[in-house]
């Protein structure tokens, strides 16, 4: 009797430190609420600093250094892209390689590589992000709306919060969280941020799709059937959007987009052309910064940009020349890193891109935590493609990074954290 009562104290004091463990990473992740510089410095840059001498004494897996040696070669490239350009060192997209590696050593350090602390991680930044966008913001989320608040600050960090604290709550039926992801897509909808709603209807259609057919159907064909559904929300969306279906604001973009008679993706993001161009022009080194092309990679751009579709009259200066000091005029992180880095920057954006599609295709992997790491993954994807790097993007890469390395290196990923 007393051993049975021995175990059950010890394995409550387990819990307890577990409890504790959890309580301290989701602390770290918060952290991420305090700016120091630009996106890429936080209050975890400086926890994730001094964490530097424990990652070295841990040990590593060859592929748990991959993308440190990645980022290093980017950053040594934008280095020398900055020389060769007369850019300063510290223009954010510059630093970003820098500054993923420390939150990767950091984060490595707190989560232990187990999964549960690397979602723990993830929920306490996508809390500091919240936090950050509420109190202090960008120029965009300063005018007063809800709905630029939503598009341009803290979308996706409530969704994480969500399916975080759905996870938790072991009641929750299976099918709860997919139908959650689909409801917060058609929110999102509704809200005018289309790139959040199609992130959050493909990854509830993934996580729904595996939790009802598991392994009964090839998981080929499942995928076939999700890539299905993305097509087919790609041609019925605007249909829809142009009836008014979900508001007046996204109706009027789809309307005044659609008359460019460009495909959606260039309709929403026109800057390839000018992306492409200026890659074609210094594939080794790049530009250093966006902010150092000339007016003829403007005007080849141009030409470029009406070969595929532009209107000779397309407002190009407008999207395509930002004020000094704007770092998000590439809007892509893949092909921004390349223009910019030169081609050992864009390393790092693939290795990452290739993460994510890893993490969509063995989500079983994760076991709970499927739903959280399908959608931080397809946002990924998403990000990648069609987004600059953004407050907190950094870290949730890192955390991304993590979740990669623990379910694809280790055997089976290694769900609860280390007492």
């Amino acid at each position: 009797m007393g051993s049975a009562g021995h175990r059950t104290y010890a394995e409550q004091q387990r819990s307890h430190r577990a409890s504790l463990t959890q309580i301290a990473v989701f602390a770290s992740g918060a952290s991420t609420a305090v700016p120091i510089a630009n996106f890429t410095v936080t209050g975890l840059s400086l926890i994730c600093l001094a964490l530097v001498p424990a990652f070295l004494l841990m040990t590593h897996r060859g592929p748990d250094l991959t993308p440190l040696v990645l980022a290093a070669l980017g950053w040594l490239s934008f280095i020398a892209s900055c020389v060769v350009n007369h850019v300063s060192f510290l223009w954010p997209n510059s630093i970003a390689p820098a500054a993923f590696s420390l939150y990767l050593i950091g984060l490595t350090v707190i989560t232990g590589r187990a999964v549960d602390a690397i979602a723990a991680a993830l929920a306490g930044i996508a809390t500091g992000t919240v936090i950050f966008f509420l109190v202090r913001g960008i120029e965009l989320t300063h005018t007063g709306s809800f709905l630029d608040l939503w598009k341009y600050g803290i979308a996706p960090a409530v969704t994480i919060l969500l399916l975080f604290a759905m996870t938790k709550i072991r009641s929750v039926p299976r099918l709860a969280v997919p139908a959650l992801l689909v409801v917060l897509g058609l929110v999102s909808l509704a809200l005018n941020f289309r790139a959040h709603a199609l992130v959050c209807l493909v990854a509830g259609v993934v996580v729904g799709t595996r939790t009802v057919l598991g392994s009964r159907i090839a998981r080929g064909w499942q995928y076939a059937g999700v890539a299905g559904f993305g097509l087919l929300f790609a041609y019925l969306m605007p249909i829809a959007a142009r009836t008014g279906l979900f508001g007046p604001v996204l109706q009027h973009k789809t309307i005044e987009q659609q008359s460019t008679g460009l495909p959606i993706l260039l309709a929403g993001r026109t800057e390839p052309p000018m992306t492409l161009t200026a890659i074609l022009e210094r594939p080794l080194l790049g530009w250093g910064s966006a902010q150092r092309l000339t007016p003829e990679v403007y005007t080849a751009a141009e030409h470029l940009a009406v070969r595929m579709g532009f209107a000779p009259t397309f407002p190009f200066d407008t999207y395509w020349r930002l004020p000094p000091m704007e770092y998000s005029a590439m809007h892509s992180v893949l092909l921004g890193s390349w223009a910019e880095g030169g081609v050992l920057a864009v390393l790092l954006p693939v290795w990452l891109l290739i993460a994510c599609i890893a993490l969509v295709w063995n989500c079983d992997r994760y076991g709970r935590w499927m739903p959280l790491v399908v959608t931080v993954a397809v946002q990924g994807i998403w990000d990648l493609a069609y987004e600059p790097w953004n407050y907190n993007s950094l870290p949730v890469y890192a955390c991304i990074a993590l979740f990669y390395l623990a379910g694809h290196f280790s055997g089976r990923a290694r769900i609860d954290s280390p007492p």
